[in-house]
């Protein structure tokens, strides 16, 4: 499988095709349970008629036959919803959804995997203990959800198993029989399955053999980690059902049919080692099928996800589920290195020689001098065609889109005797042990430098590899592994996950081959990590309570775990993560599992069923979402709805504000019949948490008491952090702990509600729409407010252009009261976006009284509006010499403390509300930004001397309108709203946003795209910034096809400058600083990251962390990344007496670099340069360096280059439009900015030379500013078209455009290529997008009437409205991803804006494997502003490509215009 498709899986698993040869795909159809049939289970007959009579009449039957071309019903669900799994065309599902009782149809998604000494760390002991109690599980029936088994392992073998209990009534499938037990109770296999339950993968064998193997003795791997292997319920039985493929993916269809049958079947426990990304309930298979299961009595424990260390990313997070994360145990599979210096480092390994050998071999650095750094670095298959690597120790990169152990057999294949391989730094201590094919190791980020410098010091590298072989004893066990994913829950915020953490690092378990090559025996192991790998261990665990409690239901199983948890270490201390800092309760939730104490835990929180109805009306659910959870109908308006923290669950997630919030807890007595409790709190830093009463008296076993929490706010909460806590029952036997997060209460929410019928038409009653407003707050709230008052409900903004409704602070309980009242529509919770961080003009091709400039009077008597951190009026890029006054129609103006600040260039100036009451810039991305758009021409503009020319913007005579909406912390996605509402009043002509979201989110719920479709509704083109997540597959943000969505690129002019090292080798790199004098003076370096005892810290040069005070006078190594910005590093640095610094970039930069005004000698480099720098370093007892600044360089043929940092395609809200539509420059940009950054105090010329995207988007805005001021009857989509048709493919060396690592860069990384305006400025035709389209496009994407309406501030029945498919917009590009055996053909308008006579012949260039039709082949206009359509017909050719992504393109030539559609095809094999 290719990289690509992997990211599709996770990024757009909603737009998934089964395959490219059909058109058919596997839908998920939930329907209405008929009333006849609600109470009962016994008429599987008449339920499955009821499920056929929804398709088409030629589907009569289930069908399992895999035939691709032939409508058929997949899999008939009873237990876990109401619906079944069919394959469909979309216009069959359009056909269903007319039907009475359909709910709804979800595409197919596909889930991924989430991946013996551990039951002797968790202190399970022959004959003693819980072991004993449980009778090792015995008569426990676990349900493995997994890739299946290799039945004939000596992990499943039945000796001395009783058969399995009466009530087990699921089967081993036909082709299985003979190889069931009494151990391996049932096997089924599923659609993925491929027809057979044996497991081709490994995961699936392991993860059933970790919950309930049998004693095994003798498993090792290579000899480590040897003993007697057992799972932690030996004597449980096991049931498998295969629902993942070989790759690893499973389908959601196949995983609810599979619970289906488990319940039916009889388990006890359900155990489930895979997930997606998080969704709500109600939209999630697992969720829906466990709760069905849980319903039953059936306890599922599942796996938490691999996404760590990132916060809310923990995935199976519903209440009635165990969501487990995963953390170490004390065992270690220890290696070391020991180099040719003698210097030795640590690491794991599973691999052991069968002798000891401690010869030393050469070393070899796989990225060494490599013409292709993001391949041979990470010994990708196929990469290491060096010679000279026979017979040496490589060094590879740690890279996730590889297995280990394939970079290992990489080296094997090219020679290679061993191999070194380089964690990423995010992995922190996570270090894996892998059965190698060779002599390997992980070793630390850290460390793998270290060992790098040492290659590059020596002339003849050498090392040497010592396996020690298992070490037990590791007194940090647990830490939470790295991979392991962090709450807070999405879904469920009030509902803290994980649940608990279990060991899931080199866990050794059956394996279905031998991964040392013994073909004499069936007794293999492997040893692998994930939190697949945790859950299991708790699914055993689970099975042992059961089996010693058979009377306890799921809750009180999970609450017994939850309750007695670890929360020390083996040496007494705090848990830590992976950073070895106290890990929080997001990283371990209520701690690590204890099974011996949750077998006696004392009290259990036995969460009743019927709680998770006012529990899931409370979550905002609509009646037929919690009806599709709970399989039946449900009124949520008679049902008293419960805040989250209201259910009966063992730990507490609470949100807080200045009213006390009281919650219950009821616990049942499973302890000594006869006992006291006391309370013992520790309150969160800034909460009073009381409980009443303080001491609970039980008289019988199974006795409920309850208690109150009261949580009290004190005047010194954090507003901004989570505080942390726990509240804790202690007899004299038992301690029950029930951990504590708290977050403040009040939050600001966009509110959205329907138009008042008597105010839609009319924008004049502002007022009146201000008192329908306030009739949704509480009687309290009557005024908009800007006082910021934390404890305050209140109004913060009403809109009235870009969407109906308003921004308030409130509390969760008075948006629940809101919900009630007739017109709310939605609320949801601020999001916080973030910025999207002069030689240009004239690399765009503008030129001072001639072309486009002259043409358009530079933008004269056009207003931009930049939304962004507000402006530096003083600054003389905004003089107003030789400006007009602005046109009649501007309405807006400057606030009451700015009014002496505008002029005719800036003449307007807003502040929200975190611009804390001044358009004032005091961040300085404003400043640069509005400047670059249409700064006035200011001579003399430079930074240190360098880039020093005359400055000016894209449009130095348009007029500029500020709306400060952002601070250094983030922008609030009200003020955003609000500033576009007054925009639009204002009568802007442009809108430049240059900042996001940071990813992807449909467009009814993005507030730029609600602002923006408005703003372009009134003729406004709005320019966005594409972000800054590149060079990431599909991390796109702002890609709604009204706005033009910007991408990144270099000019063509460096800030050279280079550092010479002692040994007279120099390396080339880029900084905006420049000394006053020439200095060639060589000075001592300092490795920042050498012998640090803070890596996390020191490496990256933060504040403060430099304290050696051997830094004085030397040059210091600094890495690039860590969260600490460049020029902070350099002031750390300074702060501590270094008098230069040296910045090592991330590998993923590749040759992009940032020249940033440092405020001592600085430069960045390469990340391969860098490591040539510290081995020098090493190599030499006085290592020293001079830094020299060429300044000013012009004349990069490779210009412009993609930018490493620029957000790539495809986008994830609407994959059917390409995006980004454009890039221009957004590397090392000369502005204006607020300050001096050279300390020049004498002067108001203050510029600074910054990257992003931010600094592309107003490039894209000014030259949308000329093209309107030349043609004001323009429309933004006819602006748009221009640029994107007329787009530049070839860089300056007339080769094709170069991304950052100087490959032909793709059409996801720059759309249509790079901005050219003087061509834009007279495309010949336009495609000029009619603004009625987006309505049946909206439809299209499958919106609801109410989400398409929160768009268009009306009422939309998407019944009445004929659908198209997105490819069918008439966009200038073409993005087609579900091409199939059927032709499929589009149509395009296009408008004549060139000569009024004149022909155009097409010219295509077909993408690989796909024939492309057009229709007519000319196009002939007679006269100006007409239109002409013609179709496009895409047909796949027999040799079609196996590539994931093919490009294109269809131009239309005349004798003096060129237009040109890029074309891609997104092919899911």
């Amino acid at each position: 499988m290719g990289f690509l498709k992997i990211l599709l899986i996770f990024i757009f698993c909603s737009f998934l095709r089964p395959s490219i040869q059909s058109d058919l795909e596997t839908y998920i159809v939930h329907v209405e349970s008929p009333e006849n049939q609600i109470s009962t289970q016994s008429s599987l007959t008449d339920l499955e008629s009821y499920y056929l009579s929804f398709l088409p009449k030629t589907t009569t039957a289930i069908s399992s036959s895999g035939d691709e071309e032939a409508a058929s019903m997949i899999y008939s669900y009873h237990n876990v919803m109401k619906g079944f799994a069919a394959r469909l065309t979309a216009a069959q599902v359009k056909e269903m959804e007319k039907k009475h009782g359909f709910v709804s149809a979800q595409k197919q998604r596909i889930f991924s995997l989430h991946t013996t000494h551990t039951p002797s760390f968790l202190g399970l002991q022959q004959n003693m203990g819980l072991w004993k109690d449980s009778n090792f599980g015995v008569g426990v029936i676990i349900g493995v959800l997994d890739t299946g088994i290799l039945p004939d392992h000596p992990s499943f073998s039945d000796v001395g198993m009783p058969p399995p209990p009466a009530k087990w009534k699921g089967v081993c499938e036909s082709n299985f029989t003979t190889k069931c037990n009494n151990k391996l109770i049932g096997a089924r296999s599923y659609q993925l399955g491929n027809g057979s339950p044996i497991d081709d993968n490994g995961h699936g064998t392991h993860t059933a053999g970790t919950a309930a193997g049998a004693f095994v003795k003798g498993a090792n791997i290579f000899g480590n980690a040897n003993g007697t292997a057992v799972g932690v319920a030996p004597l449980a039985h096991i049931a498998v059902y295969k629902v993942c493929s070989s790759d690893g993916g499973c389908s959601d269809s196949d995983i609810l049919a599979a619970m289906d049958a488990a319940i039916d079947d009889g388990v006890d426990i359900l155990s489930i080692s895979l997930g997606g990304s998080t969704k709500p309930f109600h939209d999630d298979g697992i969720a829906l099928g466990t709760y069905s299961a849980t319903e039953r009595g059936i306890f599922v424990s599942a796996s938490a996800g691999n996404s760590g260390p990132s916060l809310g990313t923990v995935a199976n997070e519903a209440p009635w589920i165990l969501t487990v994360g995963a953390s170490t145990h004390d065992r270690k599979l220890k290696v070391t290195v020991k180099l040719g210096n003698s210097e030795e480092f640590e690491g794991e390994s599973a691999y052991h020689p069968k002798t000891s050998n401690s010869t030393f071999f050469p070393l070899y650095d796989a990225g060494k001098n490599e013409s292709d750094q993001f391949s041979a670095p990470f010994c990708s298959p196929g990469s290491l065609n060096d010679p000279a690597i026979k017979g040496k120790i490589v060094l590879c990169l740690r890279s996730i889109s590889l297995l280990r152990v394939a970079q290992g057999q990489s080296v094997k294949d090219a020679g290679g005797v061993g191999m070194i391989l380089i964690n990423e730094q995010e992995e922190g201590v996570t270090k894996s042990a892998e059965a190698h094919v060779l002599p390997a190791l992980d070793v630390s980020n850290a460390d793998g430098k270290k060992i790098l410098a040492y290659m590059n010091s020596s002339s003849n590298p050498v090392a040497s590899i010592t396996f020690h072989g298992t070490v037990i004893g590791d007194k940090n066990a647990p830490i939470v592994a790295s991979f392991s994913s962090r709450g807070p829950s999405v879904a469920s915020p009030g509902i803290l996950k994980p649940d608990i953490i279990g060991p899931g690092v080199n866990v050794l378990a059956a394996w279905p081959t031998s991964v040392d090559n013994n073909k004499n025996t069936k007794s293999t192991f492997n040893i692998v990590s994930g939190t697949s790998m945790s859950c299991p261990h708790l699914s055993g665990v689970a099975a042992l309570l059961k089996s010693a409690h058979p009377d306890w239901s799921p809750a009180a199983i999970k609450s017994a775990m939850m309750t007695t948890a670890d929360t020390v270490n083996l040496a007494n201390s705090p848990i830590l993560d992976e950073r070895l800092i106290s890990a929080d309760l997001f990283a371990m939730g209520a701690g690590h599992v204890n099974p011996s104490r949750a077998s006696d835990p004392g009290l259990v929180y036995d969460t009743p069923f019927e709680d998770y109805i006012p529990y899931l009306c409370g979550l905002n659910y609509t009646n037929r979402e919690v009806g599709k959870v709970l399989q039946r109908k449900v009124n949520c308006s008679e049902v008293k709805r419960i805040p989250e923290g209201q259910l009966n669950y063992p730990s507490f997630s609470i949100r807080l504000g200045s009213t006390p919030q009281t919650y219950t807890r009821t616990v049942t007595n499973v302890g000594d019949a006869k006992s006291s409790y006391k309370v013992e709190i520790v309150s969160p830093k800034g909460v009073v948490v009381k409980v009443e009463p303080s001491a609970l008296n039980f008289s019988t076993l199974n006795q409920k008491l309850t208690y109150q929490v009261i949580f009290t706010k004190t005047t010194n909460i954090s507003t901004t952090s989570d505080v942390e806590g726990f509240l804790k029952w202690n007899s004299n036997r038992h301690s029950v702990r029930s951990p504590i997060a708290v977050r403040s209460n009040l939050e600001t929410y966009l509110v959205h509600v329907e138009s008042p019928e008597s105010l839609i038409s009319t924008q004049s009653s502002l007022t009146d729409l201000d008192s329908y407003y306030l009739s949704f707050l509480p009687k309290t709230t009557t005024a908009i407010s800007s006082s910021g008052n934390e404890e305050a409900a209140t109004m913060i903004y009403s809109y009235h252009n870009v969407m109906t409704g308003f921004a308030a602070r409130l509390t969760a309980e008075q948006v629940k009261e809101m919900e009630k009242i007739h017109g709310f529509v939605s609320a949801q919770k601020q999001r916080t976006l973030s910025l999207d961080t002069t030689h240009t003009s004239s690399f765009l091709g503008l030129q001072q009284n001639m072309g486009v400039w002259k043409d358009s009077n530079y933008g004269k008597g056009v207003i931009i509006g930049v939304i962004d951190t507000g402006i530096l009026p003083d600054h003389p890029s905004f003089s107003d010499v030789g400006m007009p006054p602005p046109p009649a129609k501007w309405k807006g103006v400057c606030e009451s403390n700015f009014t002496n600040k505008c002029n005719n260039k800036l003449i307007g100036a807003r502040s929200y509300q975190l611009g804390h009451g001044s358009p004032i810039d005091d961040d300085g991305h404003g400043t640069h930004t509005a400047s670059t758009a249409a700064g006035a021409f200011v001579n003399g503009a430079n930074v240190f001397g360098n880039a020093n020319g005359t400055a000016a913007g894209v449009a130095p005579f348009a007029h500029i309108a500020v709306y400060k909406v952002c601070n250094s912390d983030g922008c609030a996605d009200t003020d955003v709203l609000a500033a576009m509402d007054a925009a639009i009043d204002d009568g802007v002509d442009i809108l430049s946003i240059s900042l996001g979201g940071g990813g992807s989110s449909d467009f009814y719920s993005n507030p730029i795209a609600l602002g923006a479709y408005s703003a372009t509704e009134r003729g406004i083109l709005v320019s966005c910034s594409a972000g800054n997540n590149g060079p990431s597959t599909g991390s796109v943000g702002n890609e709604a096809p009204w706005i033009l969505t910007v991408g990144a690129s270099t000019q063509d002019r460096k800030l050279k400058a280079t550092v010479k090292l002692g040994n007279g080798e120099e390396f080339e790199g880029e900084s905006a600083y420049r000394p006053k004098i020439s200095n060639s003076t060589f000075f001592a370096l300092f490795d920042a990251g050498k012998n640090a005892s803070d890596e996390f810290e020191t490496p990256y040069c933060r504040s403060g962390s430099l304290t050696d005070p051997v830094i004085r006078g030397k040059i210091v190594i600094c890495l690039a990344g860590g969260g600490v910005p460049r020029v902070d590093k350099g002031q750390a640095v300074k702060d501590a007496g270094g008098v230069g610094m040296i910045i090592i970039n991330q590998q993923r930069s590749g040759v992009t670099k940032s020249a940033d005004a440092h405020v001592l000698p600085a430069l960045d480099i390469s990340d391969a340069d860098g490591t040539k720098i510290l081995a020098y370093m090493n190599s030499t007892s006085n290592p020293v360096a001079t830094i020299t600044f060429q300044g000013t360089i012009i004349g990069d043929k490779n210009a412009p280059i993609v930018a490493a940092f620029s957000s790539r395609g495809p986008s994830g809200a609407s994959i059917g439009i390409l995006k980004p539509d454009i890039i221009g420059p957004g590397v090392n940009i000369l502005a204006a900015w607020p300050t001096s950054v050279d300390d020049n105090k004498n002067t108001k010329s203050t510029f600074n030379i910054i990257s992003g995207t931010s600094m592309s988007c107003p490039h894209l805005s000014g030259v949308a500013a000329l093209l309107k001021s030349t043609h004001p009857d323009w429309s933004p989509a006819a602006i748009k078209s221009a640029m994107m048709t007329t787009a530049d493919t070839l860089n300056l060396a007339n080769s094709p455009i170069l991304d950052e690592r100087l490959l032909p860069a793709d059409i996801y990384a720059i759309g249509a290529g790079h901005v050219n305006p003087s061509r834009a400025n007279d495309p010949g035709l336009v495609y000029d997008t009619p603004f009625e389209d987006y309505v049946p496009y909206l439809c299209g994407l499958n919106y609801t009437n109410r989400q398409v309406g929160n768009l268009l501030q009306r009422k939309v029945n998407c019944s009445e409205v004929k659908s198209i498919l997105e490819a069918q917009l008439n966009y200038p590009s073409f993005s087609i991803y579900d091409l199939g055996s059927t032709p499929q053909t589009y149509t395009r308008t296009v408008t004549n804006v060139g000569d009024a006579k004149s022909s155009y012949k097409v010219e295509v260039a077909s993408p690989e494997g796909v024939a492309i039709e057009v229709e007519p082949s000319e196009l002939n206009f007679s006269e100006l502003n007409q239109k002409l359509t013609y179709q496009v017909t895409f047909s796949k050719t027999a040799n079609s490509s196996n590539t994931e992504v093919i490009e294109g393109f269809l131009k239309w030539t005349s004798n003096r215009h060129s237009v040109r559609s890029p074309i891609a095809l997104l092919l899911i094999q």
